[in-house]
């Protein structure tokens, strides 16, 4: 699936900036942390004391040897473009799958339609003291849509909030052809209307305050209709015909179209300048009730070579690793915001997968289980971070087994927290 950014990548941080400077755990699902009951995690609220910490999920995945569906494309795992080729159905010498990434997950390639992956990747996430999974979504009957009811179900049981990120260029082509701006305003107005009345009475689906939250992936450009965009006054013509009220946030922040959208996120840049920027001006702007809440977020870096940048040539950030993280973790408290989204759980084709790997392992998960700690106040603790892929491995059936990344199980032993080594050096 066709999925370059250009507006949100590091190198086109200065357009960015020129728009800104415009203006309780079910008992399976527990983690043995200090949990609270799920009826008090179902909403933020914009007085809590600490962020809200959510992780951007693809479920886009698909691998015709697990799939639940029995589907048979290598959806994002395969890549070819001329220049760049990897091809799942060939394997390395140490017995690995040629994808089209340049990280490899630790249970190996999979289907984003199996419960089992999608269980071992929520219970990590609680673990870690993640808050929320926020999923890209396609429209009503997509692939992503027809997983929803799933997702939900599993966000509960793990003791996860979740919330549906909107793609604003479901309302051009090539997803429709609309015939004047009117069209565009009556498409968005009933995905979101689906969104409500399929979603977001569900336990688990994420709200602010009463409002159920939205937000959106910006479009980019312009075509024969004008600025591919919606445009402000056609979103309140929009949020007016929706069934109930919704929390929604549009990526940067463009003060035009605030306060009417209440809310304002920045995605995934290295400028350290523009992501200060960023929350700088948010924070003001919600001081002067003009903004009523904003999300920074954090990342480990960006490497898209295991698609050839989309097909544009390879894009890769001057660092990736837990340097980037922790540099992003620290600026993403500044300016206080509600939200901090992590980018992202796993989109091994850009190269931001916090999931484990074998590069990587629980490096990235047991350095944000110490931010959140040190933010949060609550427990760090490691060795439960691998109990979902303990269990994973414990049920993992033939098909699931062939998948796994060689040495596996080395990497369940984990490393003490600062506060663990200390108080051993204590005694």
């Amino acid at each position: 699936m066709f999925a370059f950014r250009p507006a949100v990548w590091a190198g086109s941080a200065v357009a960015c900036a020129g728009s800104l400077l415009l203006g309780g755990c079910s008992e399976e699902g527990s983690t043995g942390k200090e949990t609270m009951e799920f009826s008090e995690m179902s909403t933020w609220t914009p007085s809590q004391d600490s962020p809200l910490f959510a992780v951007h999920y693809m479920p886009w995945f698909n691998n015709p040897e697990t799939s639940e569906r029995g589907r048979k494309e290598w959806s994002h795992w395969a890549w070819t473009d001329g220049k760049t080729v990897n091809d799942p159905l060939l394997r390395d010498a140490d017995g690995q799958r040629g994808i089209a990434s340049v990280d490899y997950p630790l249970i190996g390639p999979y289907s984003s339609d199996d419960p089992d992956v999608v269980r071992y990747h929520f219970r990590t996430m609680r673990s870690v003291g993640i808050d929320a999974v926020f999923i890209i979504w396609y429209g009503p009957g997509s692939d992503t849509d027809q997983l929803v009811p799933m997702l939900l179900d599993e966000a509960e049981r793990a003791g996860l909030r979740l919330a549906i990120c909107y793609e604003e260029k479901l309302n051009w082509p090539e997803y429709r052809n609309p015939e004047s701006r009117a069209d565009i305003v009556n498409t968005a107005t009933d995905d979101l209307n689906y969104i409500l009345s399929e979603y977001s009475g569900h336990p688990a689906y994420l709200h602010r305050g009463q409002k159920p939250f939205i937000y959106q992936f910006n479009f980019w450009g312009e075509g024969d209709l004008g600025k591919n965009n919606i445009l402000p006054a056609e979103w309140e013509q929009v949020f007016s015909s929706l069934d109930q009220s919704v929390a929604y946030a549009r990526q940067n922040l463009n003060p035009e179209y605030h306060p009417e959208i209440g809310g304002a996120y920045v995605w995934w840049s290295e400028d350290e300048s523009y992501l200060r920027d960023f929350a700088e001006y948010s924070r003001s702007m919600v001081d002067a009730d003009r903004l009523e809440f904003f999300m920074t977020m954090a990342a480990p870096g960006f490497d898209d070579s295991g698609v050839n940048g989309w097909g544009h040539g390879a894009r890769v950030s001057s660092d990736r690793g837990p340097g980037m993280l922790q540099k992003t973790l620290e600026i993403a408290v500044e300016g206080d915001p509600e939200v901090i989204q992590l980018v992202t759980w796993n989109d091994f084709n850009e190269g931001t997968a916090l999931e484990p790997t074998v590069r990587f392992g629980y490096q990235y998960l047991d350095a944000l289980e110490e931010f959140i700690a040190s933010v949060t106040g609550r427990s760090a603790e490691f060795s439960d971070n691998r109990s979902a892929l303990r269990e994973y491995l414990k049920r993992a059936s033939e098909k699931q087994r062939v998948e796994l990344a060689p040495g596996v199980e080395e990497y369940l032993e984990a490393p003490m927290s600062q506060v663990d080594e200390a108080q051993t050096q204590a005694e």
